[in-house]
């Protein structure tokens, strides 16, 4: 079995300073969206955000490239009942992509992988 990896790591600081509804709106589904604006805290937000970044940025190194632009809040990253991130995607829909999202003091890191 082929096994096909992404990743990508996203500073907070890099965040922080694109930060606005546009890149808001860009990056993040509306389910996405509807998780980050119930945060109350600017840190967790800042978390969230780039974690959904990066992973998205890493699922679309697994693939390399699209037969067309791929637009970031067509690729959700969302959360089972225990909080595990997974990936809702009109691209591929069939294919089976896993996702791990971490993040540290200043970075927030994920990796997919393709089967």
């Amino acid at each position: 079995m082929s096994k096909f990896v992404g990743i990508d790591i996203v500073e907070f600081e890099e965040i922080k300073e694109r930060l606005s509804d546009r890149f808001i709106n860009r990056i993040l589904s509306e389910r996405e969206q509807v998780r980050y604006y119930k945060m109350l805290s600017t840190d967790a937000r800042i978390a969230y955000i780039a974690g959904r970044f990066a992973a998205k940025e890493a699922y679309t190194k697994v693939y390399k490239n699209f037969d067309h632009s791929l637009n970031f809040v067509d690729v959700e990253i969302l959360n089972d009942d225990v909080g595990a991130p997974y990936i809702v995607s009109k691209y591929r829909p069939e294919d089976i992509v896993h996702v791990s999202i971490s993040h540290s003091r200043n970075y927030a890191v994920a990796v997919c992988i393709m089967e």
